[in-house]
């Protein structure tokens, strides 16, 4: 009995496996390859490389170009496009630069040459995978930088004339080495025998706002070095040059450093908070007019019996000055006399007047005294 209930189990885990196999297989399998745009440097007016290119160099007045760069910490007889290596991209051939500074010089801009400031680079928006003149022939492969006046259109190079490009601004490395890492040393500079013998490609154009490098044809490379050249992504090549520099500018604007600043419009929002001023002393009265003058000087006189209240005592066992009673002479303020009234009684004096007997003060107590005697 237990045996034929096993048996019955494992028939039904089997039947059971076997339905849901067949209902997985029935469900088409869907996948859906989202493609998500690598961010680039933002790069809008020729401003935007001053911040990131000054620690690499230095910035000059050349000519008519205006303010141009050119990199520091080089030897004498370095030269631009000499310290990479060439990568095949849908855009054409990619400079990848080894030095910190290539993301900007060899894919935005010119190059130049003055016996004054040597190689500098004159700063310009539009975006290559390279700005250089091809040259082919012989068995080698040449380059040198476009001039700063050329263009790049739909139709080709505008304002290019290859006999402007001197002889010493050219570079040439055997066809069969195309694609090994370029240095200055495995390169033939000024050499006019090898420039004599190619001829310059003209195969650059512009297809919607992207500069399409066309160069040295991949077929003959491949030939002549026996290596299979595989096109890489122009995207992913950026995007790999340009880390150090997309990820500081997401910093800059992630804390807003880069944020342009604000400027307070009168009228427009509360004031700004200032800080509270240090407190002041009281500012000094202003000295009395001439009525208020002449109404002090109208209060009287004190009286003789009057005295002033003595001073306070200094500390507790300081003497006690005392003032006489008689104020100073220099301290008296005589009232004015009010005019004389021809109708009213005299004017008030300082003093009654004298008794015209006795010759004294009416007012005198002692000559009341003496009138009762």
């Amino acid at each position: 009995m237990k045996a034929t209930n096993r048996l019955r189990n494992s028939v039904c885990i089997w039947l059971g496996s076997a339905w849901l196999g067949c209902t997985a297989q029935a469900q088409p399998s869907l996948s859906v390859a989202v493609s998500v745009p690598l961010p680039t440097v933002q790069i809008r007016v020729e401003s935007d490389f001053y911040e990131p290119l000054t620690p690499h160099g230095e910035w000059v007045v050349v000519g008519t170009y205006g303010r141009c760069w050119r990199p520091g910490h080089v030897a004498r007889d370095w030269r631009p496009y000499c310290n990479g290596s060439w990568e095949r991209t849908d855009d054409g051939w990619y400079w990848v630069s080894d030095e910190p500074w290539g993301w900007a010089t060899y894919h935005y801009g010119r190059w130049d040459f003055t016996e004054q400031y040597g190689w500098y680079w004159v700063p310009q928006t539009q975006w290559a995978p390279a700005w250089v003149s091809w040259h082919s022939g012989g068995g080698y492969i040449g380059w040198a930088p476009l001039q700063p006046a050329v263009r790049i259109s739909a139709s080709g190079y505008t304002g290019f004339n290859a006999a402007l490009i001197p002889p010493r601004a050219f570079v040439f490395v055997e066809q069969s080495r195309f694609l090994e890492p370029i240095r200055a040393t495995t390169v033939a500079v000024n050499n006019t025998t090898i420039l004599h013998n190619t001829t310059t490609l003209m195969n650059a154009k512009m297809v919607n706002n992207t500069v399409l490098n066309e160069g040295p044809a991949t077929t003959a490379i491949e030939k002549a070095s026996g290596r299979k050249i595989e096109t890489v992504p122009v995207h992913e090549l950026r995007h790999q040059t340009e880390a150090a520099v997309i990820s500081k500018q997401q910093t800059l604007t992630a804390t807003g450093a880069n944020t342009p600043e604000k400027k307070n419009i009168p009228g427009r929002g509360p004031a700004p908070i200032e800080k509270p001023a240090a407190v002041m002393p009281e500012p000094a009265k202003p000295a009395p007019k001439n009525n208020e003058l002449r109404n002090e000087t109208r209060k009287p006189a004190p009286a003789a019996g009057e005295s002033k209240p003595a001073a306070k005592p200094e500390g507790n066992n300081g003497p006690v000055i005392k003032e006489s009673a008689q104020p100073k002479a220099s301290q008296r303020v005589e009232p004015p006399r009010k005019p004389a009234n021809k109708n009213g009684p005299p004017a008030a004096q300082d003093k009654p007047a004298a008794n015209e007997k006795g010759g004294a003060n009416a007012a005198d107590p002692e000559h009341e005294k003496k009138s009762k005697e």
